[in-house]
């Protein structure tokens, strides 16, 4: 029941937040006519958490990880209805835009430390052994919830108006905050990662005696998570490394959409609706995919270099339609690396920093996001999305490349 709890407080959150991002871009594009803002207005949503992970990083292990969940939601809950009632009362654009960009800054944190608890929360509710699985899960249809949230906005936006979007936001994640509360009824596991540890130990000492084992003889080696030694540790900041350029691109995707739908079809909202669909439909079936083992390999080995060649099959394109079943696709692979990194970092993360680690992968990628999201505005303004998937196509390649060529990256991805 946990687990369904869990994936429902997912789905949730994330119909919630595609609402409200398809609103402020195609808002921001709206008012502005400027797809550099664009960029600048998505970039706000990872510039503050990054800061926060760093530096508030040992905080993201403390306390109840349900806890967390639910006050981090209700921060999203009041950044929503703010929205709402400044475009309701029909303020100036620029007021409008500032605000935009202090709602993406607060809600940057706040999903920051979200992220982190439900890391620590899946990791104290599941094995090793069970957690990819429930994780690809969670993935999927976290990414299934940006579909139906991507589709709501464009009708909403079509039908309704723009406050109305982030009025249904901020519903959403009030239910979402209603779900998690549901995990207290069924009781959780201990939210302290010291105590998860303890229990670990006294597990491990009681298998010894039934081998007959002496009491006491149980060798801390044996407990030590995999990320523990040395060598795990390399392998993690490794992956944490190679985290960056997918997670960036798929930010530098979103960015890009407005500005690419309007270039297609000239002033459809609800176009660009669509091919935010589009784009989530590619990441339901990536975390789909991602649950298989066989499958984890191909993606962490060729995801990268196989998004660069679709970004360059875009490039020539004008079709509306055509479109939609491409970025569908680029969606799809860089989505899977980006799930993959995220299984690799939770697993190889030791037991009672789960919180800090994803905190710490959430700020480098955050970075990343935010640098990606700007480049795209800045470069689809000054030379057109042409040239903009170039560069992603170009860029995803050449690390692909890189990356290919390191021998403990290539025995980590095949293992």
């Amino acid at each position: 029941m946990r687990k369904w709890v869990l994936i429902s407080f997912s789905a949730v959150g994330a119909v919630a937040e595609a609402v409200q991002l398809v609103a402020l871009m195609w808002t921001t594009l709206h008012l502005t006519g400027s797809a550099s803002l664009v960029g600048v207005v998505n970039a706000f949503a990872f510039l503050p958490g990054v800061v926060a992970g760093v530096a508030l990083r040992q905080a993201f292990d403390r306390g109840s990880a349900i806890t967390s969940l639910s006050r981090t939601n209700w921060v999203c809950v009041g950044c929503s209805l703010v929205l709402a009632g400044a475009v309701a009362l029909e303020l100036n654009a620029w007021v409008l835009i500032g605000l935009f960009c202090t709602s993406q800054a607060a809600l940057s944190v706040a999903k920051l430390a979200n992220k982190s608890a439900l890391a620590r929360a899946l990791r104290q509710m599941f094995d090793r052994q069970n957690l990819p699985p429930v994780q690809g899960r969670i993935s999927s249809t976290t990414i299934i919830g940006g579909v139906v949230g991507s589709g709501l906005a464009g009708l909403l936006l079509a039908f309704v108006g723009v406050a109305w979007c982030f009025a249904a936001a901020s519903v959403l994640y009030a239910l979402s905050v209603l779900l998690i509360g549901a995990l207290r009824r069924y009781g959780s596991e201990p939210t302290d990662g010291q105590a998860m540890d303890e229990r670990r130990r006294i597990s491990s000492r009681g298998d010894c005696k039934d081998a007959g084992s002496p009491e006491g003889t149980t060798s801390t080696a044996t407990l030590e998570p995999p990320a523990a030694t040395t060598e795990g540790r390399r392998i993690l900041a490794l992956v944490l490394l190679v985290s960056i350029p997918s997670s960036g691109a798929l930010q530098y995707l979103t960015a890009l959409l407005p500005t690419y739908a309007d270039h297609l079809v000239p002033g459809s909202a609800p176009y660009y609706s669509a091919l935010d669909v589009a784009a989530m439909a590619g990441g339901i079936l990536a975390g789909s995919v991602i649950g298989f083992s066989r499958m984890r390999k191909v993606v962490q080995l060729y995801a990268l270099a196989m998004s660069g060649v679709l970004c360059l099959v875009l490039v020539p394109n004008d079709s509306p339609v055509v479109a939609a079943g491409l970025v569908a696709l680029v969606s799809l692979t860089i989505t899977a690396h980006v799930v993959g990194m995220q299984i690799a970092t939770n697993q190889l993360a030791p037991d009672g920093q789960v919180g800090r680690y994803m905190a710490v992968r959430n700020s480098g990628v955050g970075l990343a996001k935010a640098v990606f999201s700007v480049s795209a505005g800045f470069i689809a303004q000054a030379s057109g999305v042409t040239a903009a998937w170039t560069v992603l196509a170009c860029f995803l390649v050449l690390v692909a490349a890189v990356f290919s060529l390191s021998p403990q990256w290539r025995r980590f991805a095949s293992a």
